[in-house]
């Protein structure tokens, strides 16, 4: 076959087969792992009911220490006061009770979990959100199966999310089949993940046949919702064959997206640097650790530029990107401005992320989890004077908005936490 090798790659029974370049058949067996890896790793630590980004995608300063945690106990204790007085005095109601817990879980899921307690026999939408919170937090594992009520009395009453979350949760406990009924009820889905695990099922056909096709489309719903691992799931997918067409500049597009919002494995696959992503000492953690150990010590010594995804996927598109920018899209401008930010790429050009994050600002249209970044990034750049003047007022709007949607590090500037 001359420079081109036959290679069939899968897991149980599902086989992908390929006619492969000598040059790339390390990275197709790199793929093979990286696939099993990410996939492996939908399993649900913690899920966020507003699609925004987890606490622990914000821990970059370490723990904190005594002193600061009595503080941060004094600071609950005052909201919760405050939230519960104004609602026992009829100033707000119990769904903005529930938008409040929302708002501070980015920051004490304790608080949250008292706001929510406060109205979930008058809220179903309340019932919902404390049932996401018992069944998916590590922390409250001891009340999950009250959680598992909460939600199943929530769906109950017509709230289609919570079949969504219940799917999800009996995908963690592998009862696929009861999965893919709750997931069926939630159709059309409001959750990434939700689309991701379905895509899983899948891949491996648990639960349901095998559809590589079918698993692709729902990864590619689970990265339009902002789900990082659905991206990184879709991004990878896209240059498997078995799955529909492979397309390089799509699968780089959706890896470094997802790479951006923090997703290790799809950094890996571009050869960024972890952000560690995977932390603590649980067997998952440390599963993922080794399996990226192995694909760095495959990689060492190569080049992006030496890899197909970046000749035929990056260089070719960069100019499509562009022009899907200025037309309006908000995805490529989110893409190209994340690059000049990072200096992935591109070289770093703040101006440049003005140019291409200020339209998705005003826009407001991309996923909360996205939208939170764009925010968080344009207050850091005129907090600083990055590429322009200093401007505190917009600092602090897009601090406001950034916080809003759900970022960690804009949400203690906006709420004065030290």
């Amino acid at each position: 076959m001359g420079g081109y090798v036959f290679f069939c790659s899968g897991w149980e029974n599902n086989v992908m087969c390929h006619f492969v370049e000598k040059e790339t058949f390390n990275s197709f067996i790199t793929m093979k792992k990286l696939f099993l890896l990410i996939s492996f790793l939908l399993v649900v630590g913690s899920v966020s009911a507003s699609g925004r980004r987890n606490i622990s995608d914000f821990t970059r300063g370490g723990n904190r220490s005594a002193q600061s945690a009595a503080a941060k106990t004094d600071k609950t204790d005052a909201v919760y006061k405050s939230i519960s007085q104004q609602y026992a005095d009829g100033k707000i109601s119990a769904d903005s009770v529930v938008n409040l817990a929302l708002y501070h879980k980015v920051w004490s899921r304790p608080l949250a979990e008292r706001c929510l307690q406060l109205v979930a026999d008058k809220s179903p939408r309340a019932a919902m959100e404390l049932g996401v919170l018992y069944a998916f937090s590590p922390e409250y594992a001891a009340k999950a199966s009250e959680g598992v009520k909460l939600l199943e009395s929530s769906a109950k009453v017509g709230y289609n999310d919570a079949n969504c979350y219940l799917g999800l949760y009996n995908f963690n406990h592998n009862d696929y089949k009861t999965a893919k009924s709750y997931f069926d009820a939630c159709s059309p889905m409001n959750l990434g993940i939700g689309y991701a695990a379905l895509g899983g099922m899948y891949i491996e056909g648990k639960g349901v046949n095998e559809d590589p096709a079918r698993a692709r489309e729902n990864y590619r719903q689970s990265a339009l919702k902002g789900y990082p691992r659905g991206m990184a799931l879709y991004g990878f997918n896209l240059r498997a064959s078995a799955a529909g067409k492979i397309s390089y500049p799509d699968s780089f597009f959706w890896l470094y997206i997802a790479g951006d919002l923090g997703d290790d494995a799809a950094r890996t696959i571009l050869y960024l640097p972890e952000r560690n992503e995977f932390r603590g000492e649980s067997e998952t953690a440390n599963k993922a650790k080794e399996a990226l150990q192995w694909i760095r010590k495959v990689q060492s010594g190569k080049k992006i530029q030496n890899e197909q995804i970046y000749r035929e996927g990056f260089l070719p598109s960069l100019k499509d990107r562009e022009l899907a920018a200025e037309q309006g899209d908000d995805w490529a401008r989110f893409y190209l401005g994340s690059m000049n930010y990072n200096g992935d790429f591109l070289n770093q050009n703040y101006k440049q992320v003005i140019h291409y994050y200020e339209p998705i600002a005003r826009n407001g249209k991309l996923p909360a989890n996205l939208l939170a970044l764009v925010n968080e990034r344009l207050a850091e750049i005129y907090r600083d004077g990055k590429g322009t003047e200093v401007n505190t007022t917009k600092a602090a709007e897009y601090a406001r908005k950034a916080a809003q949607y759900g970022s960690l590090p804009a949400y203690l500037i906006t709420e004065n936490i030290n």
